[in-house]
């Protein structure tokens, strides 16, 4: 199987996500791919966060009519600071998975930042990198030394950020269309980023 791994502190999921799954998924020709909420993201340290459970809870309603979407608790089991690399390493230790091709599903925006990961060239080593491109997302920035071990994925560009849609939340204004009806529904029900 081909595999992807997306993960991302998803507070809450949004169009934008889903949108980059499926691109990835389609144009890479994935069997699947593995949404993974953090428990606790090393690069938000100081940001309010919903609990892992809710934001899990939240990728489940985003992807339940998807076939080829599915999530995954690891980090969230796991417990403590979520870094990529020992989620990688996971996957690619267990028995079950040793037999999928993974690839890693990152932003442009993590692709800048990943001289600050944990044991980033080990991530680049170990599983095929594949980098969406962030609306504004300048090329020039990025590290040679990562840019040259990854792919650039072309996807189209949605402006969509879980900050704007808990701002929006917190104001009274709609997030119809920037969340799936049930996520949002969801939202309302448990009154998450008032």
């Amino acid at each position: 199987m081909r595999t992807g791994l997306f993960g991302g502190t998803f507070d809450p999921i949004h169009m934008g996500h889903l949108i980059v799954a499926e691109t990835v998924r389609s144009d890479f020709t994935l069997d699947r791919i593995l949404f993974i909420p953090a428990e606790k993201p090393p690069h938000k340290r100081d940001s309010y966060l919903s609990p892992s459970t809710v934001r899990l809870k939240m990728v489940e309603l985003a992807i339940s009519r998807h076939p080829n979407f599915e999530s995954s608790d690891v980090e969230i089991q796991r417990g403590g600071t979520s870094y990529t690399v020992d989620t990688v390493r996971w996957f690619l230790e267990l028995k079950e998975w040793r037999k999928d091709v993974l690839y890693l599903i990152v932003g442009s925006d993590s692709l800048l930042e990943m001289d600050t990961w944990k044991d980033p060239a080990i991530i680049l080593e170990k599983i095929q990198t594949l980098v969406v491109e962030r609306p504004g997302f300048d090329w020039e920035k990025g590290d040679k030394r990562f840019l040259k071990k990854v792919t650039l994925v072309q996807i189209p560009l949605v402006d969509i950020s879980s900050t704007e849609i808990r701002r929006r939340v917190r104001e009274g204004k709609s997030i119809r269309y920037w969340v799936p009806e049930k996520v949002e529904n969801y939202i309302q029900r448990k009154g998450l980023y008032l």
